[in-house]
């Protein structure tokens, strides 16, 4: 059973708070349906653009997963020893700093943990809210939110604007509660000339699936301190040449240290959902009014999946009891970063 949507499930409702805090005051409980195992196939590609197009937009509208989940790659970095292991104890690992116990994670055939797909559908919820702030916040026009479906038409004029959450624009770069959502870095690919294009979107997240979920696997390296501390960056891929030189020697457990004394309580889990959806996009040349990218007019929503990328930290709590879990933040959209991978 596909577990509802739109009310958040209490274990993860705090830390996707950031993300979804607009969530609460729904108006309605529509959850996501059954899909058929195969997807519509009238779903056409649009490569996803890089953000330097002055009348692309990046975004990638196709109803196939990309080659690389098919290829069971979770994009956790290519010098990642990890790798080397069975998925199902990179995901014990994970789950353990969730505070999920190991009997919730072991395989059960034909069987999906209720946390998964309760994960999976916070996510989707998240993506959800996460790109009616983006859209908001980039062209400056409203964005309609109504019964899970987030959809703009940047041709609308913004003197129709009425309500109070439609007024609450932000500048994009500026926008505090959009970074709350999203890595910046993704942010960044999104800084495109609005001026240039008309968009016409729609959005409804039907149904989601967790893919690849995995722990950082050096203790205490998290995104934010390989910003402040650049030489860390790499970490794995020394340990890597370390352990293979040497096995686990002094030096493994010198660099180990290195690394770890930052923070070594902490931990970065990452972890990514298939959100499937159906979806209007259609991206026209201001100057000319010729689509250059997405669907014909008059065409019918297509259903589509996206795969949305998730970080968070966790810690070690005061009490020394379960571990405390931050704020998940997507950190990428259909590889559109490769991954946005810091370590």
């Amino acid at each position: 059973m596909i577990r509802p949507i739109r009310k958040l499930n209490k274990s993860f409702s705090t830390s996707l708070a950031p993300l979804c805090r607009k969530v609460y005051p729904t108006k309605s409980e529509d959850g996501f349906r059954r899909m058929a195992p195969a997807m519509c196939s009238t779903a056409r590609a649009s490569s996803t653009a890089a953000a330097a197009s002055n009348t692309l937009f990046p975004w990638r509208h196709d109803s196939m997963l990309p080659d690389r989940v098919l290829q069971h790659n979770d994009f956790s970095g290519p010098f990642n020893p990890t790798t080397r292991d069975p998925p199902i104890l990179r995901k014990l690992i994970a789950a353990r700093e969730l505070n999920i116990p190991f009997w919730d994670v072991m395989p059960i055939p034909f069987h999906k943990h209720e946390w998964e797909m309760d994960l999976a559908n916070n996510f989707a919820v998240a993506f959800e809210f996460a790109m009616e702030e983006l859209l908001r916040s980039l062209f400056q026009v409203p964005v309609k939110h109504e019964n899970g479906i987030v959809s703009i038409n940047s041709t609308t004029s913004t003197d129709v604007i009425t309500t109070t959450s439609e007024v609450e624009t932000h500048l994009f770069a500026d926008n505090e509660y959009l970074k709350g959502m999203m890595d910046k870095n993704l942010i960044k690919q999104y800084q495109i000339n609005p001026e240039n294009m008309h968009l016409k979107f729609s959005l409804q997240p039907i149904e989601a699936e967790l893919q690849h979920i995995f722990a950082v696997p050096v203790q205490g390296l998290t995104r934010e301190i390989v910003e402040d501390n650049p030489y860390v960056r790499g970490a794995i891929y020394r340990l890597h040449t370390a352990y293979d030189e040497n096995g686990f020697d002094e030096d493994y457990f010198d660099l180990l240290t290195d690394f770890a004394k930052h923070g070594p309580e902490k931990q970065t889990v990452v972890a990514e959902a298939a959100i499937r959806c159906n979806e209007f996009f259609q991206v026209k040349d201001t100057s000319t009014g010729r689509v250059v990218q997405g669907m014909e007019d008059g065409s019918e929503e297509e259903e589509v999946v996206h795969i949305v990328r998730f970080e968070v930290v966790t810690d070690e709590s005061q009490d020394g009891g379960e571990r405390e879990i931050g704020n998940w933040k997507i950190i990428d959209v259909d590889d559109l970063l490769e991954g946005n991978v810091f370590h």
